[in-house]
């Protein structure tokens, strides 16, 4: 059977509506559903069992202790807000030839997907879409036709031609006072962006009390460097080209990339946020574990 968490695998599924839902079904099936149920729900306190009480509920612990059945009751939590705000800047589009997808590919999926199993969990979902300017906002809902609107947005994104720069700082400060409502907020980009604004944008976020995680979207060669012989680099973002032999600039590459993403991991410590690597060679299992077990912990704080 294949791996559909492989993105070499994954990527060759055509249509990222019909991609998500293949992600999300084998997600689920391989999660024990014990797991997935009371995901929204919380304990509220102990009674008697009576006859026809669900026995999953009954608390053994209490049976061992008092030698009557008691049952757990449970109550339904507030639905949580959750936004997206996913970066469409021409750095984003990159893919490397060793990259099953480029990196906006890889970003859409995951918010297709993890919007997907939030409105199974009754939680809202927004999505904002940005470059240098905020493009599209689509609200906080949890309806099956809102979760098909994103998709249409992320999709024809794909279908148009890239614009702008990164401004993530922007986007924040043109978004912050927008949201009414606490909740979640996942900012997903390759931060190719200027630090500055970006502080402010988190400082006006932190500010709305509003929690904020930082996802770093990167192709591997990107991370690793790997080119050889003398090569021809392009800027994407309008910051021109250079022709070099990638042996005598990657040291001072990854330098700069460890000293960038160092600035950003300090901005995220000083507002209590967290920043978080999502490069596309990366299983998209492990990718939706990991947000969706960030989203409970923020849930119970």
């Amino acid at each position: 059977m294949a791996d559909l968490f492989d993105p070499h695998v994954i990527g060759r599924v055509k249509g990222l509506s019909v991609r998500s839902l293949r992600l999300v079904e084998s997600f689920m099936a391989g999660m024990h559903k014990a797991r997935l149920r009371g995901i929204s729900t919380e304990f509220a306190q102990h009674r008697a069992y009576v006859m026809g009480d669900d026995t999953r509920h009954l608390d053994w612990k209490v049976f061992a202790k008092t030698d009557r059945f008691y049952v757990k009751e449970y109550e339904a939590e507030t639905a949580m807000q959750v936004r997206f705000l996913l970066d469409t800047s021409p750095s984003m589009f990159f893919r490397s030839p060793e990259a099953a997808m480029s990196k906006f590919e890889y970003a859409a999926t995951i918010v297709a997907s993890l919007a997907y199993l939030l409105m199974d969990q009754n939680d809202a979902f927004g999505l904002v879409l940005f470059d240098e300017k905020v493009r599209s906002i689509f609200p906080t809902r949890g309806s099956g036709s809102h979760f098909r609107a994103l998709v249409d947005g992320m999709s024809h994104c794909l279908r148009t031609v890239p614009q702008g720069k990164t401004d993530v700082g922007g986007a924040l400060l043109t978004i912050a006072p927008q949201i009414r409502h606490r909740g979640l907020v996942f900012v997903i980009s390759d931060f190719i962006a200027d630090l500055e604004r970006l502080s402010l944008g988190l400082g006006q976020m932190s500010y709305l009390g509003q929690d904020v995680v930082l996802l770093h979207v990167e192709d591997p060669v990107e991370r690793d460097f790997f080119f050889t012989g003398q090569t021809l680099f392009l800027g994407v973002e309008q910051e021109g080209k250079l022709l070099c032999e990638p042996r005598d600039l990657r040291n001072a590459y990854l330098a700069e990339r460890q000293r960038h993403l160092g600035s950003i991991r300090a901005l995220c410590l000083r507002f209590g946020y967290q920043l978080e690597d999502m490069p596309t060679d990366a299983r998209l299992d492990a990718v939706l574990s990991g947000l969706l077990t960030l989203r409970q912990a923020r849930r119970r704080r």
